[in-house]
């Protein structure tokens, strides 16, 4: 069996949906104590809504019996040392503390009202961003 080519496709956006049994209590939460903003309300009454983070991050949140087994969302922004200390502020469930990882980013973890965990990291300098930037880098 062949495949035909795969073609040249960009994304704009990507849009997680995750299911919440309470939509108010659920926008509450991700605006005031995560920081993300509402982008809509959906259906009369809502059954549905969109927050964002930044431009390019939107989860829907849809109402329905929350199912957080097996699903995290992961989110790479400028500086997780600040929004660590706004969540830690608001008193959001931290449930991996911040730190570097060996895999290039600093990030945390935190639980939402439903159980879903959501990170936040930013990347940490590479060694060949340090050598570029400083010329001190080990050539031996």
């Amino acid at each position: 069996m062949t495949t035909s080519p795969r073609p040249p496709i960009e994304c704009e956006q990507h849009h997680t949906g995750i299911v919440v049994s309470d939509l108010a209590a659920a926008i509450d939460f991700y605006t005031n104590k995560l920081g993300f903003w509402l982008a809509f309300k959906w259906g009369e009454p809502a059954t549905m809504a969109g927050v964002n983070l930044g431009r390019g991050a939107q989860i829907f949140l849809e109402h329905g019996e929350p199912s957080p087994k097996g699903c995290y969302l992961y989110f790479v922004i400028n500086d997780a040392d600040a929004f660590h200390e706004f969540h830690r502020h608001n008193g959001v469930e931290i449930v991996q503390p911040i730190g570097d990882r060996e895999y290039g980013i600093r990030d945390y973890s935190v639980r939402d009202l439903y159980g879903y965990i959501l990170s936040f990291g930013h990347r940490l300098p590479s060694n060949c961003d340090e050598e570029d930037e400083g010329g001190q880098g080990d050539h031996s």
